[in-house]
């Protein structure tokens, strides 16, 4: 600890510990220990140089400062986890420490798939997970609404309806899925079940999972587009706008990958 900042260690043993003790007001310049100074200058031969203190407060660190053994080489830093020690920060350790652990739920590779769009990836989880603001969960917080589906003008709009037991969500996703050579269904949990147990090769089902949860995040823009903008569209235009961001989609894996790119581009062509 022979360069370590005086500063740090006082940090370190006192206030991480909870004992936050308030030296002065205005700072540490009416300590006489400058910002920047550390254990060794301030103690020479085995003997300490340090200014008088002005009050209790002072008095009792530099009667910490005292009880340090001072040994060659710099000061490092350790991080202990659950018993481990590291000499490095990990933020995704801390995280899933904080966070807890839970049981992998059997949607994960469905929900963030390798290869999926962001934010079609993130609409879909908080699709699975019941969150987003559909006209039955706006009516449940006691908000007055319209409970009728902006999309087929008959029936009152949930998440299960609007994916796919509208009839319209229902025919785009039809378009999608004979792309994908993929049986339409129209119930939301069979569909989860069906893409969870897909058992064809790992290309076609990367397509089917971006295929799926671009379908997903068009039916919400849809939906968004006529309750805002009062703006409409066919299924057919819908659908051509999928497939075409399914395009560009594995386009974009060109300049990584090109052979993964060809191979889906190929697969993804021969469905027309």
């Amino acid at each position: 600890m022979e360069a370590g900042s005086v500063w740090v260690a006082w940090f370190r043993d006192e206030v991480l510990q909870g004992d936050i003790m308030f030296l002065n007001p205005n700072g540490n310049s009416h300590l006489g220990i400058g910002k920047s100074a550390t254990l060794a200058s301030l103690c020479r031969d085995g003997v300490w140089s340090l200014p008088n203190a002005r009050s209790d407060n002072q008095l009792q660190f530099l009667m910490f400062l005292t009880t340090f053994q001072l040994q060659e080489g710099e000061d490092y830093y350790e991080w202990e986890l659950q018993g481990r020690i590291s000499n490095k920060y990990s933020t995704g350790e801390v995280y899933r420490l904080l966070r807890g652990e839970f049981p992998v739920v059997p949607w994960k590779n469905i929900v963030w798939s390798t290869g999926s769009i962001p934010r079609h990836s993130f609409l879909t989880w908080l699709y699975v997970l019941y969150r987003c603001p559909t006209r039955d969960r706006i009516l449940s917080w006691g908000l007055q609404t319209d409970p009728t589906c902006l999309l087929c003008s008959t029936v009152p709009e949930s998440r299960n309806h609007l994916l796919f037991n509208c009839s319209f969500s229902f025919a785009v996703w039809g378009l999608l899925s004979r792309r994908c050579s993929l049986q339409a269904l129209a119930d939301w949990d069979q569909i989860i079940l069906q893409l969870t147990n897909l058992r064809t090769g790992k290309l076609h089902r990367r397509l089917v999972i971006i295929a799926w949860q671009a379908t997903i995040y068009a039916i919400w823009t849809e939906r968004n587009s006529r309750l805002h903008r009062s703006v409409f569209r066919s299924t057919d235009s819908i659908a051509m706008s999928i497939i075409t961001q399914v395009k560009n989609r594995i386009s974009s894996f060109r300049s990584t990958n090109p052979a993964l790119s060809s191979k889906l581009m190929q697969i993804w062509l021969s469905t027309e």
